[in-house]
Order: structure tokens, then C-alpha cells, then sequence
């Protein structure tokens, strides 16, 4: 969940962290006892890689449309921003019957070909061939060299997923129809080997020196939605704040181990017979030359040039990833930064000032000042 100053107060979902405090050391403190929680270790020295990811933002939000090319039908599945993890078991389901019903249509058998391995191409691989149709795979990249392995790893359904004056209500309604579905498959992973996805506490803390400032285009604020699984945050009071010395609001929030989650994927996916096959396609024509006849375009960002949309733009998201601290496994966000000690690594991100940041920045090499701010600003919440 990643949150901006403004809103890190109004954020999140039900929990309070409570502890017991032994009694007879309360005379020996000059402030309240509050839970043991292991510091997270933001030391560069334990910094294992820097990672850079595009998120595919449409204004009008993602792309789940079939289109008539020819002998040929293409579903298109691509466009959902810095949402793509959370969004893509509702978006599947949405994709493999729109395939379905072409198949149908054209009576050709059940082969249908589909483009790109990230986290949307393989959930709808899957589904499609649940649904019994024979699924190859073409890609370019492969986990985890995919974007999608870059991800940050959280529950973020409207993250960057389109502008409020682009998205109609039927546009709401259809993301939050995926949303919630999305939200109940990923539930069906939780205590799977490896742990592809858990919930962890995360502690939003005040504070900071980064400047509020609104954002220049108005984003797609859809969270509302959702309160019902999603609700209010509580602030930390007394004993339960760990971070005495500042204003808390803490919750349960769900990650995905992305690293585990992909694998299982794929293993998955081959199971039930599907084929992966490593192929880049320098255009929309090379694409329609496959020998499918119903093909899914599962591209994000690839989408802008592979099918010619400008509609797709850029953005810049960096990643730096810390060795995992498995001793203490929770998330933080502070001054514009977000962390989240994941199994396969502790993430940090910085965020900017508001959701502009990185909007229309396609530069895919890694910023050290990046790194080094985020880095500084997580070290003191601990100093």
C-alpha cells in the first residue's frame, strides 16, 4: 500500500498491535513500554541490487477488450499501472472468457497463443488452460527478468491505475469487480509453501521533511470502494507504538513474496500442459503471424510499442533491495519512503512527493542519489 504524506493518516486497514508490559519495571522508564520490534537495517552495506521497473499507466485505465484483426481475434489484457499483482486474477478471468467465447466463435479448435510472462500473462495462461484450452506462452523475458519481478509486492489495486476525469462509472465498477476478485484468489495462496502470499503489519509514521504538494493530474482515487475489506487504519496510542515519539497509524497489509509467487506460476502453468516458448516480436504484424488463432496480448509496457499505443506511458518506479531480515518481518512508510522486509528481500522505495513522480520517465537505469535518499531517511526512523 503505498501512501502519500497526506494521506498516510486517512490510510489503510483494520488492526491495532497491543503488548503486555510486565509490571514493576513501569517506575524504572521515563516513558511508556511499548512492543519489542527488530529494527530494520537499511545499512548500505547489506544493499544486494537496484532494480528499475515502467509501469504501463493508460488514463482510462487498463486495456480488457477483444479486437477483430483479420482471421484473428486479440484480447487485450495490459495497461493497469502500478496495480498489475493485485489486479491480475480479476483481470484473467475477464480476458480467458472473452478468448473463450472467440473460440467458440470460430469453431477452430482450442489453441490460443499468449504474449508475455509477467504477472497478467501468466494468471491468464492459467486460467485458460483451467478452462481447458491449450496455452502457449511467447516471450522476451521470463522471470525474473520480467518488470513484473520488480514490483514493489504489496495490495495496491489503484495505484497509478488511471485518471478519475478518463475513468466512467462503468470504468469504477469494473475495477472493483476485478479488485475483489482478485482479492479472494490471492487469499487461496496464504500458507502455500514459500509463502507466495501473507499479510504483514505495516506502521505508516508522521514526520519528515519531504514537501506536500498536490499532484498535477487527477489520479484515480478508487480505494473507497473497498472499505469494507479494506477499512480505516487505527492510530497506535500508549503501549501499542512502537514509535513513541511519533504519530502511528499500523494495519494488516497483504504482500506478495514475488519471487515465490511467480515460480509457483509457472510451475502451475506447466503443469496443466502449457508451453513456454522465449520470442520477441519487433511488431503487432509478427505477432499475428503465430499459428493461434485467438491470441492475448499480456504486454504492459510493450504494449506502447509492440501494439503501437501511445496511450501506454511510463512510470519510472526504483527498487532497492536490501538482504531479507527475516527477524523482523513488517513494512514501514515515512518521509515519501516505503519498505517492506518481504521474504525474498527488504524493499525501499521512494514515492516523491505525490503520484507524479516518475510519470512519463521511461529511463530504466538506476538513480544512486535514489537510492541513497531513501536509504538516509529509513535509517532515521531508527537513530
Amino acid at each position: 500500500m503505498q501512501l502519500g504524506r497526506r494521506t498516510f493518516l486517512a490510510s489503510g486497514a483494520a488492526g491495532l498491535l497491543t503488548a503486555c508490559t510486565p509490571a514493576g519495571r513501569l517506575a524504572s522508564v521515563s516513558r511508556p513500554l511499548v512492543p519489542a520490534l527488530p529494527p530494520l537495517d537499511f545499512d548500505p552495506a547489506r544493499l544486494m541490487r537496484v532494480t528499475v521497473c515502467l509501469r504501463p499507466f493508460r488514463a482510462s485505465g487498463p486495456r480488457l477488450e477483444a479486437e477483430a484483426v483479420g482471421e484473428k481475434v486479440v484480447v487485450h489484457n495490459y495497461g493497469h499501472g502500478g496495480s498489475g499483482w493485485s489486479l491480475s486474477w480479476g483481470c484473467a478471468d475477464q480476458a480467458v472468457s472473452l478468448a473463450m467465447a472467440a473460440l467458440a466463435e470460430q469453431g477452430s479448435g482450442p489453441s490460443v497463443a499468449v504474449i508475455g510472462a509477467g504477472a497478467i500473462g501468466m494468471t491468464t495462461a492459467l486460467r485458460l488452460l483451467e478452462a481447458g484450452a491449450e496455452v502457449s506462452i511467447y516471450a522476451a523475458e521470463f522471470t525474473p527478468d520480467t518488470r513484473s519481478a520488480r514490483a514493489t509486492g504489496v495490495w495496491s489495486p489503484s495505484s497509478r491505475v488511471g485518471l478519475s476525469s478518463a475513468m466512467d462509472d462503468a470504468a469504477n465498477a469494473r475495477w472493483e469487480q476485478w479488485a475483489r476478485r482478485s482479492w479472494l484468489v490471492h487469499q487461496q495462496h496464504i500458507g502455500l509453501a514459500g509463502d507466495p502470499v501473507e499479510f504483514l503489519r505495516q506502521y505508516n509514521l508522521s514526520g519528515g521533511e519531504e514537501p506536500d504538494v498536490d499532484a498535477s493530474r487527477p489520479y484515480a482515487r478508487l480505494g473507497a470502494r473497498l472499505r469494507d475489506i479494506n477499512p480505516r487504519w487505527p492510530m497506535l496510542e500508549g503501549t501499542a507504538n512502537p514509535f513513541p515519539d511519533r504519530t502511528v497509524r499500523s494495519g494488516q497489509t497483504m504482500v506478495f513474496n514475488v519471487s515465490e509467487y511467480a515460480d509457483w506460476l509457472t510451475r502451475m502453468v506447466l503443469l496443466r500442459g502449457g508451453r513456454m516458448e522465449r520470442r520477441s516480436f519487433a511488431d503487432r504484424a509478427q505477432v499475428l503471424e503465430l499459428p493461434q488463432r485467438v491470441i492475448v496480448n499480456c504486454t504492459g509496457y510493450g504494449a506502447r510499442t509492440l501494439w503501437q499505443d501511445e496511450s501506454v506511458v511510463p512510470v519510472r518506479g526504483q527498487i532497492n533491495w536490501l538482504i531479507p531480515q527475516p527477524e523482523a518481518r513488517y513494512a514501514l512508510y515515512y518521509d515519501a519512503v516505503q519498505a517492506v522486509s518481504r521474504r525474498d528481500g527488504v524493499v525501499v522505495q521512494y514515492l516523491g512527493p505525490n503520484d507524479d513522480w516518475g510519470y512519463g520517465d521511461s529511463d530504466e537505469v538506476a538513480d544512486p542519489a535514489e537510492t541513497e535518499r531513501a536509504l538516509s531517511r529509513m535509517r532515521s526512523v531508527f537513530a
